[in-house]
């Protein structure tokens, strides 16, 4: 069985989502220490270590900014197991922030624990434009997270079903997509043969009484019959976490894979 963990961090801030949540610790969105941070990641950390992911992705994450003391949360995720790790800015590879910008640091990661093919691919619109190109196994994954904006999120989608149709490999999308107009946006991935495969699972992000079903799970037909999606509760985000277990896949066993591991486009020597 293939295990594949996603999930919104919101920057580990530690913010639920409720209105308390909101009005108490709505200064951690201006500056959050790192105990916050840490005591956050941690959580995380557990829930991994029960769940025993292949593969876990994750947006919200910060490589270190402004409003995070400059911390890099991803290290506090990374177990030795894991035999790569990548982690890159979300809005662009070709962007240039200051030091002092507040998009400095905001990214999306990955960790695996198995050998993988991947890229990091950026939309052509929109601020946030990466997508992790992965496969795993035989099986395709791509993570995004889109845009806020209605316009952008359509062009964002149409561009995906087209690399989705690329090439006819089992696929898992899987990400953010803020579907503020409901599910129906995702009409050209579905048109591509993809099956959202959480739509009846409940919602996935709440704003106080509000309740969305933002993150999204589509799959191929051919993955849909063997396997199976769980949505899982993220105290400290206002997101939930998914988890899709697709059952006949053969993997080796993980004590005999070695690959290098990779931070942000280097090994990890040349990262340290």
């Amino acid at each position: 069985m293939l295990r594949i963990v996603y999930a919104n961090l919101g920057y580990a801030r530690d913010i639920d989502g409720s209105i308390g949540h909101h009005v108490r610790h709505g200064h951690r969105h201006v500056f959050t220490t790192r105990r916050v941070q840490e005591r956050t990641l941690g959580f995380v950390r557990e829930r991994l270590r029960d769940l025993k992911p292949d593969l876990s992705c994750f947006v919200e994450i910060d490589r270190g900014s402004l409003t995070n003391g400059f911390f890099d949360q991803l290290p506090s995720l990374r177990e030795e197991h894991h035999t790569t790790v990548r982690i890159d800015n979300k809005y662009g590879a070709d962007k240039q922030f200051r030091r002092l910008s507040v998009s400095v640091g905001k990214s999306n990661a990955f960790l695996a624990a198995r050998p993988l093919d991947y890229a990091a691919r950026y939309l052509s619109a929109g601020k946030k434009r990466l997508v992790y190109d992965i496969e795993m196994a035989g099986v395709r994954v791509l993570v995004a997270h889109l845009s806020l904006r209605y316009r952008i999120r359509c062009i964002q989608i149409a561009e995906l079903a087209r690399w989705v149709d690329e090439r006819q490999t089992p696929t898992v999308v899987v990400g953010d997509f803020n579907l503020f107009r409901g599910a129906g946006e995702l009409e050209p991935l579905l048109r591509s043969g993809l099956v959202h495969a959480n739509a009846q699972s409940g919602p996935t992000f709440r704003l106080g009484p509000y309740r969305a079903t933002l993150d999204t799970c589509l799959l191929s037909p051919q993955l849909r019959e063997q396997a199976d999606v769980e949505i899982i509760d993220q105290p400290f985000s206002d997101h939930q976490m998914i988890k899709v277990d697709i059952r006949g896949i053969d993997l080796a066993p993980l004590e005999r894979l070695a690959t290098p591991v990779i931070v942000a486009g280097a090994t990890a020597s040349q990262a340290a």
